[in-house]
């Protein structure tokens, strides 16, 4: 027998490149029995210890050759004696066939030759077995093997896995209490990179704190029931940013007890998505037009406001402001000017309310970010925190009125905004989030109503909601039951202090709430949409009233009938205007049709259409209101208008001492250059008619001469009874 080293110098037996590989010939030991499993015996003489073995292998249904090909399964070496030969034959057969175990069957003096070799084979038999077992050792060699290829493969793709996407892992044993987490998650997280498992505290102390106790807990309750396992967990990663991972997982291997022993888990960093539905979260709390929060945001402060100053005692305030006539701006100006309105009016709450008001922001939010909330339209919500009472929010309120009431230029008109205010206060107007909403609703109510400015709530106001809506209803009714009627306040010639004319005014007696202002009852009308049916009513009655009073006195006597604007878009106020007069007899040119400003800011050129056909037949047609709102002198110069009624508020200018209004006597000035007839209403006192007279306003109505009559009254007046 030669030596060792001849073992390994005998290239005829060790084929050159045949990189076979067993992993896809061997499918386990049941695969390994269905067919002939092939070996390559190389030996280091063909002594009868090989020829032994061959045979002993045909037996148990191998296919046994003398060298290594394509084919082969396994590489079984019989050397002589150990020693360096055997070393380098055995690091030749593992670096040409890596996918092939090579197995040694030592002899006794192999055995304690040389037993570095190991680290370059799969198995080392001892020399005492017995050769009938050799394929028994050789099949769980071949078992072994394909485990081994299986687990480099795993571990393989494992890596493969961290190189190309964030997927980290981790795993627990729950007998130490130690993790071991993935190279990746080390890093992320900076930490260090020990040989061996870490102790849990390094993890923990970067999970955020509300997550520690639920993912230890998961991780031992899995491990107890063998429950698989999803749940959230932060961590702050090694920049000091919070991280968002989901963490998925079960337990593996059966411990002594019959409990799994150890826990595996997968992290998968869901940070971006996590941020992205943050972000869509805060959009979804903020108006996108103003930028503050909406209502969905206001809803969640309150209900934090409500609980902080439960727990710490203290009063609330909510404010709802509304501003006044935005309708109107809407639909003159356009709904670009209203956007813009809105944003500025936004920006004037935020600036006049003070930060330490609010306590709808957000603790990681900066407190410049939201001031005030927008509930939607022209409605928005101030909450303040902490005040003492009353006296603090009616100091916001002021603040905020002021700035919002400062001129402002849009679109080449400048308008001067108003709003209004309802107040309500924690725990005195309500205990709960409904409450005060419905309170602060209350008193914003009946702010509007009273002209704007701000009103807290008082018990009172609650009942104002119900009569509104009973209201809404008894008007269907109101004209069949008779409840509503025409009044008639005279129209006077300061020169001649003769009565020359009336307006007809609807007032409406409801038999459950009483008297009705004609202001209110115009807005539900227009609201409710019933407006058309009321309006049509009182042009018919008014003319057939003023129809008598000309047959009576044929000298000029005119009648001045109310339209809203809504009629102009629901109705045709031209054939209503024609038909009514054809049916009463009444002279067109006897009769004044009085429009807002509403109407005309519009631009509608259908409602310009029919005026310019009313003036054609001889109506005319009277601005009322002059000086009340936004109309510039363009709408003046460019509108078919015939008359220019003067504002109650313009009128009051005149102080009771007669010292008198420069912005009266040029408006007045200004009417006679635009040939505009100038009607002065609500005039009070002598001094004020005494004004107008002088600066050549001769035609006036007002309680100084007399309020509005009935039918009856307004006949014997005039001495035609």
């Amino acid at each position: 027998m030669s030596g060792d080293r001849d073992l390994g110098a005998q290239p005829k037996r060790i084929a050159t490149d045949t990189r076979s590989n067993v992993k896809d010939t061997v499918r386990g030991e049941s695969m390994a029995e269905e067919r002939k499993i092939e070996i390559a015996i190389l030996a280091a003489t063909d002594d009868l210890r090989g020829a032994e073995l061959t045979r002993a292998l045909d037996g148990a249904g191998f296919c046994v050759r003398n060298e290594v090909v394509s084919s082969t399964m396994v590489i079984l070496l019989l050397p002589g004696q150990g020693g360096p030969g055997l070393t380098a034959t055995c690091l030749e057969i593992a670096q040409r066939h890596p996918s092939i175990p090579a197995v040694v069957l030592h002899t006794a003096a192999s055995e304690s030759g040389h037993p570095a070799i190991d680290h370059h084979v799969f198995e080392l038999l001892p020399a005492t077995l017995e050769y009938g077992r050799v394929s028994d050792h050789i099949r769980a060699v071949l078992a072994r093997w394909h485990r081994f290829e299986e687990l480099k493969s795993s571990a393989a793709t494992l890596q493969r896995l961290e190189s190309t996407t964030d997927l980290i892992y981790f795993d627990f044993r729950p007998d130490t209490g130690t993790f071991r987490p993935s190279p990746q998650l080390r890093q992320l997280l900076g930490l260090p990179v020990p040989t061996a498992a870490m102790a849990p505290g390094s993890l923990l102390d970067r999970m955020h704190s509300d997550d520690r106790a639920i993912f230890a807990g998961t991780l031992f309750e899995a491990a107890r029931s063998g429950t698989p396992f999803c749940l959230p967990v932060r961590l702050t990663d090694s920049a000091g940013r919070q991280r968002h991972f989901r963490a998925r997982g079960r337990a593996f291997g059966p411990s002594e007890t019959g409990h799994p022993s150890w826990v595996f888990g997968v992290c998968e960093d869901t940070t971006e998505h996590m941020e992205k539905l943050a972000e869509a979260e805060a959009r979804s709390r903020i108006d996108e037009l103003t930028g503050l929060g909406n209502r969905r945001y206001f809803d969640d402060c309150l209900a934090s406001a409500l609980g902080r100053a439960k727990r710490e005692r203290n009063q609330l305030g909510l404010i709802y402001v509304d501003l006044d006539r935005f309708k109107l701006i809407n639909d003159t100006l356009g709904h670009d000017a209203g956007d813009q309105l809105l944003r500025i009016v936004a920006a004037r709450l935020s600036d006049a309310v003070r930060a330490q008001d609010l306590v709808c922001i957000d603790q990681d939010r900066s407190a410049s970010d939201v001031r005030v909330s927008r509930l939607g339209g022209d409605e928005f919500t101030v909450l303040l925190s902490g005040i003492h009472g009353p006296g603090d929010a009616e100091l916001v309120a002021k603040r905020m009125l002021a700035a919002i009431r400062e001129p402002v230029e849009i679109l080449g008109q400048t308008l001067t905004p108003s709003a209004s205010l309802g107040i309500a206060v924690y725990p005195d107007d309500g205990r709960s989030a409904d409450e005060l909403r419905k309170r602060a609703d209350a008193a914003l109510y009946s702010a509007k109503a009273a002209g704007g400015g701000f009103r807290f709530f008082a018990k009172a106001m609650e009942d104002g909601k119900v009569r509104r809506l009973s209201l809404e209803h008894e008007l269907r009714m109101a004209l069949d039951r008779g409840e509503i009627v025409l009044l008639y306040q005279p129209r006077i010639d300061q020169r001649t202090g003769e009565t020359i004319g009336a307006e007809a005014l609807m007032r409406w007696n409801s038999p459950s709430v009483g008297r009705v202002h004609a202001a209110e009852l115009t807005q539900i009308a227009e609201e409710t949409g019933y407006i058309t049916t009321l309006g049509r009513w009182a042009l018919m009655q008014a003319c057939k009233e003023a129809a008598f009073w000309v047959g009576s006195r044929p000298e000029g006597f005119r009648l001045s009938v109310n339209v809203s604007p809504i009629q102009f878009q629901q109705d045709d106020v031209f054939t209503a205007v024609v038909e009514t007069l054809k049916q009463t007899g009444f002279p067109p040119e006897r009769l004044d049709l009085e429009i807002t400003e509403t109407l005309l800011l519009r631009e509608d050129s259908q409602a310009s259409q029919v005026l310019d056909e009313l003036r054609r037949i001889g109506v005319r047609i009277v601005l009322d209101s002059f000086g009340k709102g936004y109309s510039p002198l363009a709408v003046l110069m460019s509108q078919p208008i015939d008359v220019l009624k003067l504002d109650r508020r313009l009128i009051e200018t005149v102080a009771p001492d007669g010292e008198g209004s420069q912005l009266l006597a040029n408006v007045i000035r200004m009417a006679q250059d635009l040939s505009l007839h100038p009607v002065a209403e609500g005039v009070s006192h002598a001094d004020q008619a005494e004004f107008l007279l002088k600066h050549g306003c001769f035609e006036m109505q007002g309680y100084l001469f007399s309020g509005a009559l009935s039918a009856d009254d307004f006949r014997a007046r005039i001495g035609c009874a």
